[in-house]
């Protein structure tokens, strides 16, 4: 069951005394929309990666270690750009150091580990199989902050879901922007609901992506129906043996599908 923790009083932090890259947030001039996730309406990109490598050579960085969002108008949730487990779950601000309060999602299958930092509020605990799109938490200023934003970083790993490649230059974390595109997109949110959706369920032959499948011979189902979010609307998602069938709830007459 999500959990909801609220922000904790934290001293004045002086710079550098930080034991992790400390994050600077910048507002530019002429805000670049880039994606529909972390935030459901629409990211603005405020920092990239590697920017501003004067601020962060005296901790060991080549550059900004990550992207700095926030979000397009004023909701505030934080979404999960991938589907992983939750292997980093810290809620105390202090604890948290320079990231403040903030959550690392580790990917087995595509071995990436992604840490969402900063945040005001963490719904997710260590362990919790979080899915893309899912509600993780809420955007906020906590550790090294210069207003509210949301710092995403991306590592590479092993198998095990270990760091690699440490002496990059980043301390292994790797731009994220090139994968972040590539996962925002209607057609990725359903290919990842339906890599993790449950086994063949009973047939129900009134379905209309049922029905649309069998017109279109896709051939058997081999999930039952799965709903999720995408840019804040409503879809459902079936598996069948030939294709990935998808609509937005209530436009039944615009049925689409992929191709396996």
């Amino acid at each position: 069951m999500a959990r909801t923790r609220g922000r904790v009083a934290r001293p004045e932090k002086n710079v550098g005394d930080a034991a992790e890259p400390h994050v600077k947030f910048i507002k530019p001039q002429a805000p670049e929309v880039l994606m529909q996730i972390p935030f459901a309406r629409g990211s603005i990109l405020t920092q990239p990666f590697g920017a501003n490598p004067q601020d962060y050579a005296q901790f060991g960085l080549n550059g900004h270690e990550g992207l700095d969002f926030i979000p397009q108008g004023d909701d505030k949730k934080v979404y999960a750009v991938e589907s992983g487990i939750v292997t980093q779950d810290v809620d105390d601000p202090i604890q948290g150091k320079a990231y403040g309060i903030h959550v690392g999602i580790f990917v087995p299958v595509n071995r990436r580990l992604w840490t969402y930092a900063h945040l005001a509020e963490n719904y997710v605990q260590k362990g919790d199989r979080v899915l893309r799109g899912q509600l993780i938490g809420l955007m906020g200023d906590t550790g090294n902050a210069r207003g509210a934003h949301l710092h995403l970083g991306l590592r590479t790993t092993d198998p095990n879901g270990k760091p690699i490649n440490l002496s990059n230059g980043f301390k292994g974390f790797v731009d994220p922007a090139a994968v972040v595109k590539q996962l925002n997109g209607l057609e990725q949110a359903v290919l990842d609901r339906a890599n993790v959706a449950q086994p063949w369920m009973p047939v129900n032959n009134t379905a209309a992506l049922w029905r649309f499948a069998q017109a279109n011979g896709l051939q058997d189902q081999q999930t039952d129906e799965i709903p999720f979010t995408y840019n804040g609307e409503p879809y459902i998602a079936q598996v069948f043996n030939k294709g990935i069938v998808y609509v937005k709830v209530g436009d039944w007459g615009n049925i689409k599908y992929i191709s396996k």
